[in-house]
């Protein structure tokens, strides 16, 4: 109902935001955490159908339900619904903006379905939410109240993560150059996360950049020697770890009196 008056629209919400108080302090809390509890377990172990039934299920009690959409989005991906899957991963991200999963998921079908664009544009209006968000992580030493701030806490800590997403997908496309922006972007904020130096090396590699290869990889061995993948990407360009260990970056030089 495109006219229908602004009043009578509120007083539906009104009404929906009712409901689900009254549902909650009935006892339909528990009804949720038991039905998304069994929808993922069912998830992983692959019986999808069963899956998606028991995790609809969880989404009557709670429609908004971020855990609830995120697998329910993964299910409807996996069966090549994306238009669907696109819905649930964007009403997950609306409850819970730092969910990974919904990122990646949300990231994924809109590729799919063609909108490599709106992915990008999603992807860098979550980074710049959390942008604006300070670390809420001294709280947790308070002592005189819970802590109610674990979104907050995932959109702050993710911020290289989102920076990363982001080459990715322009990687993807193809865009090496803005690919590469965003990798190095993420190092800014964390110079030691494995996870861009790999990735770096990763499209450095595709570029046949072996000089940028070399450096990513020694930079993240001498970080994370146990990062996954590391050690197949050294063997694969001809990088011994014997000649790594210790062995110091152009970004990470020898500090003073640590010889």
């Amino acid at each position: 109902m495109v006219n229908m008056p602004r009043r009578f629209s509120a007083l539906i919400q009104t009404a929906a935001v009712m409901a689900v108080c009254t549902c909650f302090f009935g006892g339909c809390a528990g009804k949720l955490e038991t039905a998304r509890k069994q929808g993922i377990e069912l998830y992983q172990q692959k019986q999808y159908d069963q899956a998606l039934a028991t995790l609809n299920r969880a989404l009557s009690y709670d429609q908004f339900d971020a855990k609830s959409n995120t697998y329910a989005g993964l299910i409807q991906y996996r069966a090549g619904n994306y238009e669907q899957a696109i819905y649930h991963f964007k009403v997950a991200l609306q409850s819970d903006p730092s969910s990974e999963e919904a990122k990646d998921g949300l990231t994924a079908a809109l590729v799919k379905l063609g909108k490599p664009d709106l992915a990008l544009d999603a992807l860098e209006r979550s980074a710049a939410l959390a942008e604006k968000v300070e670390d809420p992580r001294w709280e947790k030493t308070n002592v005189k109240r819970p802590y109610t701030k674990q979104v907050q806490e995932n959109l702050y800590t993710g911020k290289v993560d989102d920076r990363v997403r982001i080459g990715r997908a322009y990687e993807q496309l193809g865009d090496y150059d803005n690919a590469v922006l965003y990798y190095k972007k993420a190092l800014e904020l964390t110079p030691r996360s494995t996870q861009a130096l790999m990735s770096l090396a990763r499209l450095y590699e595709k570029l046949g950049n072996k000089a940028e290869v070399r450096e990513n990889l020694i930079r993240a061995y001498n970080i994370d020697p146990a990062a996954p993948g590391l050690t197949e990407a050294m063997t694969r360009n001809g990088i011994a770890i014997s000649e790594v260990i210790g062995t110091p970056s152009r970004q990470e030089p020898m500090v003073p009196g640590s010889r």
